[in-house]
Parts: structure tokens; sequence; C-alpha cells
């Protein structure tokens, strides 16, 4: 939930509360008005029959007293009137009260023996009333009878229910208002500058970091907009100064790599020499023996299999060789690695189908480009995939997988960065751990007909593309080769 829907709900939750209390006070208040009118109206009609009462003689004046019960009786908000002398047990009523009257006689009763008037709330003919009672006195002071008026309340509560609507639609139009000022308020003032900052902040995350929070004001939200402003800024100031040592440094990482292909240069010539050198004296004794055996034609073509033979090894060392020692700067824009592996397995097609290989592919959907050059880039994964074939001469599963990590060589955590990782694996027999460490040194190879600078030269591509390669391995169960090359992303620009 938003910040500015909670301070909204919060808020508005805040105001209900309040104003409904506030309308149940007022409801309350005017119920107390209206009862304390109600009851001064029935105490000043009390004070009325009581002047008019203990002037008269009641058994003398009983017409009178009568009619003065009927009088009081007509006003629409007494429901009756009950008078009552104990000492000649009269007892004057009104129309209304010609049953149930005992209740007020009683109360009657309650009020002379405490010589003081008395008022409750009650029922009368399934109607709610409110009773007074209060004592007649004579000349001495002595309690001679008493008066009992009994009068509707439903005239009250009509009007405490029309003071409750009234009320409630003042309550209803006030939380309204209230609310639309908030609601209004919170989205001015919270929701839409916090809104800036989140797309800011994603803009950034990004990576674009000319990216501007527009809020001006004086609050706490235009001065972190300020702050952001003056972040992205410095963010990217930072990015450029980085960019351009990054740059000067692969540069000079490129040369020092150039400079110790240079140095092995040497190495490279005494050990080609050795290999060339053999097949050359190869070469040169089956030629004589061809010159003394012109009429063996059979040992003929025999001899011409193996010169052949010997030739094309001179040739893929020649090739080899100079792929490692020419510095090609790579052609550099975005390359699909899953169209390169798709494309080295129909290169190889017939050597898989040969060996009757099971090959599995697991190429993450949508997988980001790799900038680089795609020849050269082809040839590290035809190496890489061939070499897994001839692991597995008597059969087995080849397995291709392509996926977005974050790596770094040597697996630190400060380093990480996006990377594709090609991971190619087979079932055959494996490489021995002793061995694993020396396998991208030039003419070291486990192969018989390996020249020995296949990984050396595939090495060298990925390394020119500011990648690394990882070796898992176990004798009998197979090989796992994981290239990594860095992703087109603005954090790795």
């Amino acid at each position: 939930m938003r910040l500015g829907t909670k301070l909204t709900i919060y808020l508005s939750l805040i105001i209900i509360v309040v104003v409904t209390g506030y309308g149940y006070l007022d409801i309350l208040g005017r119920r107390d008005i209206l009862v304390r009118k109600m009851k001064a109206e029935v105490r000043g009609t009390g004070r009325t029959l009581t002047l008019s009462l203990e002037q008269i003689s009641p058994p003398n004046e009983k017409e009178y007293v009568q009619s003065l019960v009927d009088a009081v009786s007509d006003y629409e908000r007494i429901l009756g009137v009950i008078v009552y002398y104990p000492a000649e047990n009269l007892v004057f009523r009104s129309n209304s009260l010609r049953e149930g009257f005992e209740p007020g006689v009683n109360l009657i009763e309650r009020s002379m023996r405490k010589q003081s008037p008395l008022e409750e709330f009650g029922v009368c003919k399934k109607v709610p009333v409110f009773s007074y009672a209060f004592p007649l006195k004579d000349r001495s002071g002595r309690a001679t009878g008493g008066v009992c008026i009994v009068q509707h309340t439903s005239y009250m509560e009509r009007e405490i229910e029309k003071a409750k609507w009234s009320i409630f639609i003042n309550v209803l139009l006030l939380i309204g208002g209230t609310v639309a000022l908030i609601l209004v308020g919170t989205r001015k003032w919270v929701s839409r500058p916090i809104s800036k900052l989140i797309n800011g902040i994603g803009d950034m995350a990004k990576g674009n970091l000319d990216t501007r929070i527009d809020l001006k004001g004086e609050d706490e939200l235009s001065e972190l907009a300020r702050s952001f402003n003056q972040m992205a800024a410095d963010l990217k100031r930072a990015r450029e100064r980085i960019i351009q040592e990054g740059e000067a440094r692969l540069e000079l990482e490129r040369g020092l790599q150039q400079s110790a292909k240079l140095a092995i240069v040497g190495q490279l010539a005494s050990g080609l020499a050795h290999e060339i050198g053999t097949p050359l004296n190869i070469l040169l004794g089956r030629t004589e023996l061809i010159k003394r055996r012109l009429e063996d034609k059979p040992g003929i073509l025999k001899n011409l299999d193996i010169m052949d033979n010997q030739i094309e090894k001179i040739t893929r060392i020649i090739e080899q060789l100079l792929g490692f020692v020419r510095k090609k700067q790579p052609e550099r824009r975005a390359v699909d690695i899953c169209g390169i592996l798709e494309t080295d397995l129909d290169l190889l097609d017939h050597r898989i189908e040969k060996q009757q290989l099971q090959v599995v592919t697991d190429f993450q959907e949508g997988l980001p480009p790799v900038t680089g050059d795609q020849d050269s880039l082809q040839q590290v994964f035809l190496n890489l995939i061939l070499n897994a074939v001839q692991a597995m001469p008597e059969g087995g599963t080849l397995r291709l997988c392509a996926a977005a990590v974050r790596a770094s060589k040597g697996g630190s955590p400060e380093c990480l960065k996006q990377c594709v990782e090609v991971r190619v694996e087979d079932s055959g027999v494996g490489i021995d751990s002793g061995v694993i460490q020396n396998i991208f040194n030039p003419f070291f190879t486990t192969k018989k007909m390996g020249t020995g600078l296949g990984l050396m030269v595939t090495q060298g591509i990925v390394q020119d593309h500011e990648g690394w390669i990882d070796v898992e391995s176990e004798l009998g169960r197979g090989s796992a080769f994981k290239v990594y090359l860095p992703l087109i992303t603005e954090e790795n620009r």
C-alpha cells in the first residue's frame, strides 16, 4: 500500500472518529436539553394545578377538580392527570387513564410521604411516558393529597430523531469534505513527489544517470529530490572517470597480453621446430622409400596416405600458431551466443550422429547479447564442443547451457558483474585433477592426434573479450568447461 493511501486512510479514520464522537455528544446534549425542557413544561403545569387545587375543598368542589383535570389533559403532549385525596379516598383522573392508573397513585403516595415532588420515566399502555407527582398541602403544611401528571415522551423522541438525522447528515458532509481535502492534499504533496522519486531511482538503477527529479518547494521531499539530483550528477562524473580509467587499464592489459604472447613465441618456435621437423623427416623418409619402390603400387598408396596425414598435421599447427600470435582486434558488435552455439552444433552434426551422442540444450529465453567478434567466438565454442565430442568415442551426453549470471573471476564478491555463462559438458573420459592446470599451456595435449594449441588459442580469444574460462572435471565422469563473457549492460559499460 502506498504511503499517500496510508496517510489518507489514517487521517480519515481520525477525522471520522473525532467527528462521529462530536456528533454523538451533540445528540446527547440535545436530548438532555429536550428532557429538561419537557420537565420544565410539566413542572409549570404542576405549579398551575397546585395554585388552583390548594385553594379549594375537594369534597365540595368535585366538578371543579374534574374540570381542571380534563382541561390540563386536553394539552396534546399530556397523556393524563391524576388527583388523589387519600383521606376522602377521592381519585380524579383523565378519561385516558380510566384503566391502569394505579402506578400514578402509587407515585403520589410516595411523594406525599417524602413531602417532595417525584418524577420517573416509565410505560403506560405500551407508550413511553414521563410521570411527575407532587403533594398538595393545606395551610398548616400537611399533605392532604397529590397530583400526578403523565406526559408523552414520543414528542421528545421524534424531535431527538430529527436532531439525529440532521447531525448525521452534517457529519457525513463534514467527513466527506475532509476526506476529499486529505486525498487531494496527500496526492499533491506526498504521492506525486514520492512517485517522482521512485521513478528517478528506478531510472538510475537502470543506469540512466542523466535522470533528474523536478520538485520545487522547501519541504523534506523537495530537499530529498535536490540531494538525489546532486548524487546522480556525482555518480555520472564518477562513472565517466571509471570508464576512462577502465579503458586505459584495458588497453594496458591488452598490451601486456600481447607482450606475453610475444614472450612465448620463443617457446613456440622451439616446440614448432620439433613438431614440424618430425613430420618433415617422416615425409622425407617416405619420399625416398617411394623412389626405391616404384614398382610396389600398394606400398606407394600407403606411403602417400601417411604423407597426407603428416601434411595436414603441419597445416593445423601453423594455422593455430598464427591465430595465437597474430594480434587481431575483435570486431566489437552485439553477438547472439545462442545462435553461435546452434550453428556450431549444425557444423558438427555428422560427427554427433556418427558417435550416437545425445545433445541436451538449455538456453535462457531472451538471453541478452554480448559484445565481441562473432567468428572468434564461434571458433571458441566450436573447439570446446569438438573436444567434448572427442572425449566421448563410445557415445554419451553433450549438454550445452547458456544463461545470464552475476560472476567474477576467482569468485570475488567485490568484482561481480553481469555475464553470460556458457557451459559445455560431456560425460566422457574426464581429465585428471593433476593435469587440469596444464591444459591451456602450448603443445600440451591428452589426445593422441592433438596439437596442444586448441585450448591455448581458445583461452586467448576469451581473454581478448574480457572473459575467462573455468574447468571442472572428474576422471570417468566427464568434464565441464564454463566460459564467462560480459553482457551488454549499463553496469559493464
